[in-house]
C-alpha cells in the first residue's frame, strides 16, 4: 500500500531565526491600528486566531475591511519570514530521511503556515526542495494552522486514504490541525516542545529526529 507523508516545515525540516513575539505585536498593532478589538489576544495567540477574531468583527466593519486587514497581516509576515529564510539550516540527517523515503516509493509534500516565497527560498536553501510532489503555503489555502483545512487539502491532492497519510510536525498546531482533519500524527521533538508535551497533545508518535520515521512507517 502507498504511504504519504506530508511535512511542516520551520521547526520540523530545517529550522532559521524567527521573531515569533515580534511579528505577533506589529500583528496585534496593525489590529488595533484599524480599529479591531484584541481583548484576550496576546503575543502567543496563533496568526489564524487573530484572523479569526477580526473575521468576527467583520459585521461591524465589513467584509472589505477584514479583506484588507488580511493582505497587510500576510505583507508584515512576508517581511518577517523572508529576512528569517536567509539563517535557513536543515536538521541534521533531514535530506538524507527523505531521500531513503523516496527511494522506498514513500510520497512526500510539505504543508507550512509560512507564505510562498519564504517557504520555497528556505527549501532551496536547506537543499531539500527536490524530495516534494507539492509544497503548500498560507498563500494555496484558506487557512492557516490550526485550522485543518490545509491539511486536508494536502491529503486530498496525494489522492491517498487517510490511514495511509501521515502528518509530521513539531507543535501542538500541528496536532491540532492533522487530528482534526482525520490524519495520523507524527510530532519531533525539536527543542520547542518536550516529548511528554506532545504526547500530551495527542500526537500518535513522537521521535527525536526526522531520520526515525523510517521506523515509524515501516520501511
Amino acid at each position: 500500500m502507498a504511504v504519504a507523508v506530508i511535512f511542516d516545515l520551520d521547526g520540523t525540516l530545517v529550522t532559521f531565526h524567527f521573531d515569533v513575539q515580534g511579528t505577533r505585536r506589529v500583528l496585534l498593532d496593525e489590529m488595533e491600528k484599524r480599529g479591531y478589538d484584541t481583548t484576550g489576544l496576546n503575543l502567543t495567540t496563533p496568526t489564524q486566531n487573530l484572523l479569526d477574531a477580526a473575521l468576527s468583527q467583520s459585521a461591524g466593519k465589513g467584509q472589505a475591511a477584514y479583506e484588507d486587514l488580511h493582505r497587510s497581516f500576510f505583507e508584515i509576515l512576508d517581511r518577517f519570514e523572508l529576512a528569517s529564510a536567509r539563517s535557513t539550516v536543515p536538521f541534521p540527517e533531514t535530506a538524507e530521511a527523505l531521500r531513503y523515503l523516496r527511494s522506498r516509493g514513500v510520497r512526500l509534500a510539505v504543508l507550512t503556515n509560512s507564505g510562498r516565497k519564504a517557504a520555497f527560498d528556505s527549501l532551496r536553501r536547506a537543499g531539500l526542495l527536490e524530495y516534494f510532489e507539492f509544497v503548500l503555503t498560507r498563500d494555496d489555502t484558506e487557512t492557516m494552522k490550526p485550522r485543518p483545512e490545509g491539511v486536508a487539502k494536502a491529503a486530498t491532492l496525494l489522492g491517498l486514504p487517510k490511514a495511509s497519510t501521515y502528518y509530521v510536525g513539531d507543535s501542538p498546531y500541528d496536532i491540532s490541525a492533522a487530528k482534526r482533519a482525520g490524519m495520523k500524527v507524527v510530532s519531533v521533538a525539536t527543542g520547542n516542545y518536550s516529548l511528554e508535551r506532545l504526547r500530551s497533545e495527542g500526537a500518535d508518535y513522537v521521535i527525536s529526529s526526522i531520520s526515525e520515521l523510517r521506523g515509524v512507517l515501516g520501511v
